[in-house]
């Protein structure tokens, strides 16, 4: 088994909010996409931190953040089709 961490498959940044969108795959191998959100912040001492905590100020930003990773995950989706319609294709010529 590997310890690695899982990683998102990609990203989306409209500073200070980031989505990160993850592939999942449930045990009957169906394939499931779903994103996460938060927002950096600078503390004091200058280090950088994130939270899924939002104020008001952040709501259009993550509006705009939720269209982008909304075309982005439909077109993963419609990739996948494309790929299973393609292997589908394939087994049939081969049989």
């Amino acid at each position: 088994m590997s310890n690695s961490k899982p990683t998102p498959i990609d990203r989306v940044q409209i500073y200070p909010i980031t989505a990160a969108i993850w592939k999942n795959v449930n045990d009957s191998g169906q394939v499931f996409y779903g994103f996460t959100l938060e927002r950096s912040y600078k503390k004091d001492d200058g280090t950088y931190e994130s939270t899924g905590s939002f104020g008001l100020s952040d709501a259009l930003l993550i509006a705009k953040v939720a269209d982008i990773v909304d075309s982005r995950i439909r077109k993963l989706y419609d990739a996948d089709r494309q790929a299973a319609r393609t292997d589908s294709n394939l087994e049939r010529d081969v049989a």
